[in-house]
């Protein structure tokens, strides 16, 4: 009797790789609506750093962060979200896959069910829009503060893409999980992780005390960017190095909530 063994963690980096570059082929096919593609995600994701732009330019700064400390924090959302939907998209669409009946062919596969949803789908080209514009934003911001590149800051900023992305990936990790007791999640995404990064715009220091418990403690995309940004610019040391260690436990938490639901699941008769 032939049985399936399990995968070395070599071997499933060598499979993401082959998918991805089954992803970029398939792409290449079209290559200027591949292009256009990224360039209209820039686009469309300037157009909120332009209101942000005029916004400032009437009022100057919002409690105490000019326009360089806050396209500084932007860059982040930007550049944490790009390298997100590269590795998450699968999660992100996983309602499509589980309506379609997709997700039963990969319950059949001898690879982990997470790992071929992540692997099977990935928006490359809106991450290259996104990161493209994120690392403008980082650059022009950087070096408009000031700010002294060294060593330990490019370590730090490492690991605050790593927690960011963990974090970000959590949330759309636990809302395509709720699909196994909803079946339908988009609603739940829209909300928990659409709506509510649309705060981390701006400081969260501007918002109603409960909004800040929320993106602290039970939503955390304040450690995405605001915390971070505290001790980068202004040097204030609350949360310092929590963002990897609350997006390690926000995914670790979300994936026991993924092995549950998949535990559960029955098809959904296609």
């Amino acid at each position: 009797m032939n049985t399936f063994r399990k995968h070395s963690l070599t071997e499933y980096i060598a499979l993401y790789f082959r998918f991805m570059k089954l992803i970029m082929m398939s792409r290449m096919m079209y290559k200027w609506d591949t292009f256009l593609l990224s360039f209209s995600v820039l686009i469309r994701e300037s157009v909120t750093v332009v209101t942000l732009y005029l916004i400032l330019t009437r009022f100057s700064e919002i409690q105490g962060w000019d326009m360089g400390t806050l396209l500084f924090m932007y860059s982040f959302v930007f550049l944490t979200y790009s390298l997100c939907i590269f590795l998450f998209t699968g999660v992100r669409d996983f309602e499509g896959a589980v309506h379609g009946g997709e997700f039963d062919g990969y319950l059949t596969k001898p690879i982990k069910p997470l790992f071929h949803v992540m692997a099977k789908k990935s928006d490359i080209m809106a991450a290259i829009g996104h990161g493209g514009l994120g690392i403008l934003l980082f650059l022009y911001s950087f070096y408009k503060l000031g700010l002294d590149w060294s060593v330990k800051t490019a370590m730090y900023v490492l690991l605050l893409l790593f927690g960011g992305v963990l974090i970000q990936g959590a949330l759309l990790l636990l809302c395509a999980a709720f699909t196994f007791w909803t079946t339908k999640s988009s609603e739940i995404q829209n909300i928990m992780f659409y709506q509510t990064r649309s705060f981390i715009v701006y400081p969260i220091s501007i918002y109603p005390a409960f909004i800040k418990i929320i993106l602290t403690f039970i939503v955390p995309l304040a450690f995405v960017n605001y915390y971070p940004v505290q001790y980068l610019v202004k040097h204030e040391m609350v949360w310092l190095y929590m963002t990897p260690v609350v997006g390690i436990i926000a995914f670790g938490f979300a994936y026991i909530v993924w092995r549950m639901g998949l535990l559960r699941y029955k098809s959904t008769g296609h």
